[in-house]
């Protein structure tokens, strides 16, 4: 898989959905793809579980994490489900920890784990659709974007002004 995949997948998916408006409903997404998402107490340092187990996939997520990390969250562990990131035999458990980064082996805790870096970037495809961006920074009729600007396109898609930022940087308008 390369990242331009992931990146398309999450673009295609948020399309395919019909989703025409910000924010993209990632609760919406889930149910969708057949997906329960519970929202509980998961510990220090964890942010989301992917559990898969025959044909029944849950995903987990912090409950006492803000809405928006809340949200990435959800669409990151969709990302692992949809690029199929845990089908292997037997019962898997995906955990990602603190900042997206997985520390399940020497490899995951240097932050270059590709399955963790395609699940970020089909999360932030999914949740702010460079079709729907764009509309959205034509309709703020600016010639460049500036702290606020990013401010309401991250309120607008209900994702942080970090990812708003890594996401308007990657599509070359910053």
């Amino acid at each position: 898989m390369s990242l331009r995949t992931a990146r398309y997948q999450g673009e295609a998916l948020a399309e395919a959905l019909g989703f025409r408006n910000p924010p993209v409903n990632v609760q919406l997404v889930a149910k969708r793809l057949g997906l329960k998402v519970v929202h509980v107490e998961l510990g220090d340092d964890i942010s989301g579980l992917l559990i898969s187990k025959g044909d029944s996939t849950v995903i987990a997520v912090q409950e006492s994490d803000p809405p928006n990390r809340q949200r990435f969250t959800i669409a990151h562990e969709i990302a692992h489900f949809q690029l199929r990131h845990q089908f292997e035999p037997g019962e898997h458990v995906h955990v990602d920890r603190g900042h997206i980064i997985t520390p399940r082996n020497s490899r995951s805790s240097t932050g270059v784990d590709i399955k963790e870096i395609e699940a970020n970037q089909f999360a932030a495809c999914l949740l702010m659709p460079s079709k729907l961006l764009l509309e959205r920074i034509k309709a703020l009729k600016v010639k460049s974007l500036c702290d606020d600007n990013v401010e309401k396109l991250a309120g607008e898609f209900k994702v942080s002004e970090q990812a708003m930022t890594i996401r308007l940087s990657t599509l070359g308008f910053l």
